[in-house]
This record gives C-alpha cells, structure tokens and sequence, in this order.
C-alpha cells in the first residue's frame, strides 16, 4: 500500500489474546489503537451486534485484528459497513467460519481446517524479548496455572504436582521457584503453601511484586502446567528448557459430543452433517480448543517436552519465526 494501513485492534479484555494482537501490530509498525468492546451480558457470539454497549463509528480503518468470539462477530460488521475495504484478521479461532475472514492465524489447538486463508504458526504470538544467558546451577521455575476446561487444578492435583516437581527438584538438587497465577484455585495454593517451603521459594500472585518474570528469567528450566498457552509461549520466549506438566482432565460428556461433531462436520465433512456443519460456521456452537494437540506438535518439533522427559535445549530465533510468518502473511494481505 502506498500508505501504512491502520489497525484496530478489538478486545473485550482478556490479557493474553490481547498480549497477542499488541505482538503483531509493534512487529508490523503501523499505527494501531486498541478499542476494548464492552458487551450486556453473557458472551453469545451470535448476538454480538445487539449486545454491544457503544458502537463503533467511522472513519473506518484498513485492518482489524480480533483473537475472540464476540469482538470477531463486531468485525465482520465493520467490513461490511466500510464497503468490504477493510479486511478482518483473526488470531485463534474466530465465531463462526474461518471464510468469512481475509485471514486466519491459527494454532494447532483450535483444529481449523486447511484453506488458502489460514496459516498455523507453531506457536501463539508473542512479542520477543532479548533473552538472557542461562544461568548454570539457576532454580527450577514452575508456573502454576489454573483449572481450564478440560484440565482441573483442584487441591489433589496440586498434591501430585508438588510431589512430582519436589521429587524431580531433589534428583535435580536444585530449587524450585514456583509461580502461581490469577487463575491458581485458593484449594491449590493452600496445598502449593503447605509443601512448598525453604529453600524452595514460593511466589503467591497478588501477593506483593508479581515474580513471574523474573522467575522465568532466572531459571536453569521452566515447568508450566497444561492450562495455559500463553505461559509456555512466555516459557519458550525465555530461552530456557521447557516442559509441560499435564493436569488430570475431566473429558465429559458434552466435550466428547462436541468433539465428535466437530470431527464429522468440519475436519471430515460428512454430507449427512451438513445442518451441523452450518451451526458451526454461524457460530451457535463451538469445539473446545485442544491444548495437548498444540503441545504435542511443539514435543515433535522438539520445542518443548512432556513431564518427566528431558527437555531439548533451547531454540534460539523459534518465536521470531512464528512472528515473523505472521507479520509476512499480514504484508501480503495488505499489499
């Protein structure tokens, strides 16, 4: 474009989808603004239009990026009312129908098919730091998520989990740094309080100055629960060993229908699914995102590696990779 495009980018507040989009519009240098959408009520994507508190107003931009739901459904609005000029970017998994937008950065847990619009990257964005030098001899750092549909940190398993990381510690004879996060249950940190005592340390969030960073930062190697992608995006970008500890899950039965369908209707598309296949694509329902896939492509990629595993060494340039094919893709969408 002659011009630089502007950006908006869309958010209703969640941190690591916005982390995400802030990411990618610093690394492109275009102007951006961020417009936080407030919504009455629950989120129901598909009555994202008529739940939305202040509308939006031009002059419109030639860029919006979304990573969620509802605000992806106020974006498809916006390109309608700009006369289709300006195109739509999804990080994740928009509401409804990836063809609906000029292109979709996805990742391996959200299962979108293949198409001429969507790029997996290996890894959600994140924006990339000068990391520093392993210290030999540094703490094991364990950052301690939450429960996370279908993961479940309740106090057994934040039990387990501290059995697990102070027998691994005590072969290590090291120290554990361990982090916990908004999102840490009081039953889990109860148990995380209890077992984890000097010389380990333990850093409660909300507790004085938040460590997460510097526990991250300061570490030889870096445990993170399988609840959160944004910590092991955060864990990988810190130039450290990384493994992932798997929280005991709660596969109900709704998460097994919802799966099943999603398999028949989008990934196989079995033409007896085809009224399915449309509730999806208008967004009436939804497949839960499927962490473990994510994470067992980065073990193969040899990014990272499961609990009790050795972790591989470090891969310097890997997140500046994933960021640098989206902000590629990005280019070539508005050239």
């Amino acid at each position: 474009m002659a011009t630089e495009p502007t950006i908006w980018i869309l958010s209703r507040g969640r941190k690591g989808d916005l982390d995400q989009m802030l990411a990618l519009a610093k690394a492109t240098g275009w102007p951006h603004e961020v417009k936080t959408l407030r919504f009455a009520g629950p989120e129901i994507p598909v009555l994202s239009k008529l739940l939305l508190k202040e509308a939006l107003s031009p002059p419109w931009p030639e860029l919006v990026l979304v990573a969620e739901a509802s605000p992806s459904v106020i974006a498809r609005e916006i390109k309608r009312a700009s006369g289709n000029r300006t195109r739509i970017v999804c990080l994740g998994r928009p509401a409804g129908s990836p063809s609906s937008f000029d292109l979709v950065l996805t990742t391996a847990q959200y299962r979108i098919p293949a198409a001429h619009n969507v790029v997996e990257l290996s890894m959600p964005l994140a924006e990339v730091a000068d990391a520093a030098g392993i210290m030999a001899g540094g703490p094991i750092a364990l950052a301690v998520g939450g429960p996370a549909f279908p993961d479940l940190l309740d106090a057994a398993a934040a039990e387990q989990l501290a059995n697990d990381a102070l027998a691994l510690a005590a072969r290590r004879n090291a120290m554990l740094d361990v982090v916990t996060s908004p999102r840490t249950p009081p039953e889990a940190v109860a148990v995380l309080e209890r077992r984890i005592t000097p010389p380990h340390r333990l850093s409660i969030f909300g507790r004085g100055e938040n460590r997460y960073r510097d526990a991250l930062s300061g570490a030889s190697e870096i445990i993170v629960t399988s609840d959160s992608v944004s910590m092991v995006a955060d864990a990988l970008s810190s130039a450290r060993p990384v493994s992932i500890y798997p929280l005991p899950q709660a596969l109900n039965a709704k998460w097994k229908l919802g799966s099943w369908l999603y398999r028949n209707a989008i990934e196989v598309q079995h033409p007896l699914m085809q009224p399915v296949r449309w509730l999806f694509d208008v967004g009436v329902i939804e497949v839960a995102p499927d962490r473990r896939k994510l994470f067992a492509r980065l073990v193969d990629e040899r990014r990272l590696a499961w609990f009790g595993q050795a972790a591989p060494a470090p891969q310097p340039g890997a997140a500046q990779r994933d960021l640098a094919m989206a902000v590629d893709s990005l280019r070539r969408l508005m050239t």
